[in-house]
């Protein structure tokens, strides 16, 4: 084969859930695309999420996701504006995707804000993918599967291409998109051999970790609780030389807990666990009275609040209930998203560019940005692959 029949005017690295969106909203009859994944098939995490029914998005008025994102949401505002929930739920409506709630009620695209989370009226995450595909193909998308990257090499001068070195042999792109996730459950794909050789190129990246994770405690205590679940708790984690003040750096939040055999979980640890660094503080403020706990949670807080001669003790009962502390080992290392990535600051966020590498484009996961649970970083995945796509129309 040619040098020139190898070359392409635009090779996206990922065939996740941005790789997919990206390749879905820009044609390149005229030209020439290829999509290549290292894995042997195409989303498969996009399959996985939402327990398979693929939360693709949020309700509500865009301007509520900023604070969704932590502290990257301001930087990411131009292009969650630009490309919002409602042009996502639109483009899926006018492809004959109809949309729910999370109950399972049809949501009609002008009814959005009032939606929460937003999936496929099929709960299939499938229709989803498969959608991607057929718009991908109509794109005129060349599609590769097992095809792993294990290095690029920038253009040596202006006008030379970009060099994908894989192992199908040494591809040629004018321009290449990044979209091949994060750290998490690696056998999608998601195994963060891409961000190690971006970091090769000398750009900035944050150090990865798991997010939207169950979270693992020392001397966790509640094995026998497995399965229940408590509304409404504020859980925060510090670090653990701030002590009970909670001073300096600490993260909030407030959701539903559920107990584990192994730790906490449930919306409220998904959200923070990004933030539980290991060797810090998790407290837990159950804010009601004991009474108002499950049987089998009030039992458990009773004993460990018992005395050495039996007897509970009000005031560590009290305790328990304003602030459960544990030192966090750390997050389950197969979390639903990543939290680190391309640095922001590296990002042209106006087109999802590498400032210093004209050509090369960041979205997705594999960006320093992450949102908690609610169907808001696959709401991500779609306004940067959709201002990518926007840059290279």
């Amino acid at each position: 084969m040619s040098a020139e029949q190898d070359r392409y005017d635009i090779i996206v690295i990922g065939g996740g859930a941005s790789g997919l969106m990206f390749t879905a909203s820009l044609s390149v009859k005229d030209r020439k695309g290829l999509l290549i994944e290292k894995t042997g098939s195409f989303g498969s995490k996009l399959l996985m999420s939402g327990g398979g029914r693929c939360n693709i998005t949020h309700g509500g008025m865009i301007r509520d996701f900023i604070s969704a994102y932590g502290e990257s949401g301001p930087a990411l505002r131009k292009c969650l504006y630009r490309h919002s929930n409602i042009e996502l739920a639109g483009w899926l409506a006018e492809r004959g995707i109809s949309l729910a709630d999370e109950k399972g009620r049809l949501v009609d695209v002008s009814e959005l804000k009032d939606a929460g989370r937003v999936f496929p009226a099929s709960m299939k995450a499938s229709d989803i993918l498969n959608l991607f595909l057929e718009e991908l193909a109509a794109n005129g998308w060349e599609m590769k599967t097992e095809t792993d990257v294990y290095n690029l090499q920038a253009p040596e001068t202006a006008g030379s291409p970009w060099k994908v070195m894989t192992s199908r042999g040494c591809l040629l792109a004018d321009h290449v998109v990044a979209a091949a996730g994060g750290i998490t459950f690696p056998e999608t794909g998601s195994d963060g051999s891409l961000l190690d050789i971006v970091r090769g190129l000398q750009i900035d990246v944050t150090e990865p970790r798991s997010a939207l994770a169950p979270v693992y405690v020392r001397d966790y205590p509640y094995q026998e609780l497995s399965g229940i679940s408590i509304e409404d708790v504020v859980v925060t984690a510090f670090s653990s030389d701030a002590a009970c003040t909670c001073k300096g750096k600490a993260s909030r939040m407030r959701g539903d807990l559920l107990f584990t055999h192994r730790g906490f979980s449930g919306p409220v640890i998904l959200n923070i666990s990004g933030y539980a660094e290991p060797g810090e503080i998790l407290r837990i403020q159950y804010g009601r009275e004991l009474s108002e706990l499950p049987k089998r949670m009030q039992k458990a807080l009773e004993d460990r609040a018992k005395g050495p001669s039996g007897d509970i003790r009000s005031k560590t009962l009290a305790a328990l209930l304003d602030h459960d502390d544990f030192t966090v080992i750390s997050a389950d290392k197969n979390g639903m998203v990543t939290r680190g990535g391309i640095s922001l600051d590296e990002v042209d966020l106006s087109s999802m560019q590498i400032s210093r590498f004209p050509g090369l484009y960041a979205i997705g996961e594999i960006i320093d940005a992450d949102g908690i649970t609610g169907g808001y970083n696959l709401q991500l995945c779609w306004s940067t692959a959709r201002t990518a796509a926007d840059a290279l129309s």
